[in-house]
């Protein structure tokens, strides 16, 4: 898929893994596995080029059972040549998930779950290890993006088609919870969703489920797509260039998971008065295209539904974030 300034890759069939390289790891049909008596393998992906970018966002979906570990490093092709490895940490569904700092050089740096490039590449490269007998992966996604270029689709004209639909998502606040508060937007969107197709778990326990060490809080971006993606779904983090793009998963039945920051006084109608990043879902646009959006900020469980004016939304999201947005549907299903 590929929007103004952003570029999703999913490589998730046998066929997309071709010309790799597998250490101790074989494919089981589209799914990654470790060869019988290995306990640790990897798989070194050949360059993919896509169009320019100076911002990746990676992506999995894995099982890593109770003891496994999914590993993930990028490193990108610039005109001085490929970066180093850089790492996103180490993935589990058991304790012990972190993401790592440190990780800056002339050539980039790691921001939790963002290699953001001091210069425009053309190319990445990614390398995936599976740690223990039982962990598998069956997708393994990049989003590249331009960070000038986010705003690129700011006004697009939407389809009044796709107006008067608002998805049946259930309804939930972040902060009725102890110890949530403003800091559980995250999880509590990701079980939203989640609760839409059946996997219906608490906030508190999706965040402890996707909680990183290292960032000391629930909001690294991969990490709760891969949790979605441990409870059987299929889920990535993307960039939509604006909502004219997302109202075709809205038309289709899937809502987003989506990011977005403001001042006081940028977003009417809001439960708070401002932040500087807060996830929401996005459920569905009323009849005059306005985004109708399950925002956890709200007081209560009863209040969490609210309809923000489209103009405002839209370039709140994609100043913020460049659209980001977390996808997350059942196995199989097609997709916008």
């Amino acid at each position: 898929m590929t929007y103004p300034g952003s570029t999703m890759t999913i490589h998730e069939k046998a066929g997309d893994f071709a010309g790799a390289q597998l250490g101790s790891l074989q494919l089981d049909g589209d799914t990654l596995k470790l060869a019988p008596g290995q306990q640790v393998g990897t798989l070194t992906s050949q360059p993919v080029s896509v169009p320019a970018f100076d911002e990746l966002v990676p992506s999995w979906n894995s099982q890593t059972g109770k003891a496994g570990s999914v590993g993930v490093e990028v490193r990108a092709q610039t005109g001085a040549g490929w970066t180093h490895w850089y790492s996103f940490g180490r993935w589990s569904a058991a304790e012990g998930r972190t993401s790592q700092n440190g990780q800056k050089d002339a050539q980039g740096q790691i921001l939790t779950d963002t290699l953001r490039l001091n210069a425009k590449a053309s190319a990445f490269q990614y390398r995936v290890t599976l740690r223990g007998p039982d962990t598998s992966l069956r997708l393994i996604g990049m989003n590249t993006s331009l960070r000038g270029n986010r705003a690129a689709g700011l006004g697009q004209p939407g389809d009044p088609q796709t107006w008067g639909k608002v998805n049946d998502v259930p309804q939930r606040s972040q902060m009725i919870y102890p110890g949530g508060g403003e800091v559980w937007c995250s999880p509590t969107s990701v079980s939203m969703i989640l609760a839409k197709y059946g996997v219906n778990q608490t906030v508190p326990q999706v965040a402890h489920g996707l909680y990183d060490q290292a960032y000391d809080g629930t909001g690294n971006w991969p990490f709760n797509t891969a949790y979605a993606g441990e409870q059987g779904l299929r889920a990535f983090v993307t960039r939509l260039p604006n909502l004219a793009a997302a109202e075709q998963y809205i038309a289709a039945g899937f809502p987003l998971g989506v990011s977005l920051g403001w001042k006081k006084g940028e977003l009417p109608g809001a439960p708070i008065s401002y932040s500087d990043g807060h996830l929401m879902v996005l459920v569905g646009f009323d009849r005059a295209g306005n985004p109708v959006l399950n925002d956890p900020a709200a007081p209560s469980n009863a209040s969490v539904r609210r309809t923000y004016p489209r103009a405002a939304f839209e370039k709140l999201w994609l100043t913020h974030s460049g659209g980001l947005s977390y996808v997350i549907a059942p196995q199989g299903a097609a997709l916008p």
